[in-house]
């Protein structure tokens, strides 16, 4: 199908993440630690690397159009423009406050905030794009507002957080 030609892997690998920037151009996260850029056609624009190279579970495009990329394996955020040149990074390994316990989804607010489900954490961390630390939210559960191994986020247009 047209969907799965768009999306194939040009090393045969999988995407794990998919981002459609304000242009249609398609940003796509890999276990290899790459980013690829495709156009409509799923033609590769470019690639780029990222710092570490872990499997990049969760991509997100901030307001200013920067690429945000969840490293599952080294517990980092990191940003890059959209050409491909690193900016930040933040994070870590970790389960103090501003580290991340194996991150997987990332998604932007209205406000520029950095939503991160954090998988063995059982909880959404939030950061302003500069990487500072604002809140923590969530634990291990199965009632209202708690996780049991979160993957995923969406922000609707409106903010409201989807895990």
């Amino acid at each position: 199908t047209a969907v799965k030609q768009a999306f194939k892997h040009p090393s045969g690998s999988e995407y794990l993440g998919v981002a459609v920037g304000p242009d249609g151009l398609l940003y796509c996260s890999d276990k290899r630690g790459q980013v690829t850029v495709l156009n409509r056609q799923g033609q590769v624009i470019r690639s780029f690397k990222v710092k570490n190279g872990g499997s990049l579970l969760g991509i997100a495009l901030s307001r200013t159009g920067n690429v945000i990329v969840s490293d599952f394996d080294n517990g980092y955020i990191s940003i890059y423009t959209a050409a491909g040149e690193f900016v930040r990074q933040f994070g870590g390994k970790g389960e103090d406050q501003g580290q991340l316990s194996y991150p997987c989804g990332v998604a932007v607010n209205k406000e520029g905030h950095i939503f991160v489900v954090e998988c063995e954490g059982h909880c959404v961390s939030v950061f302003t794009e500069e990487g500072t630390f604002l809140y923590r939210f969530g634990h291990k559960g199965k009632a209202e507002g708690e996780f049991n191994y979160p993957r995923y986020i969406l922000i609707t247009p409106d903010d409201l957080v989807y895990v």
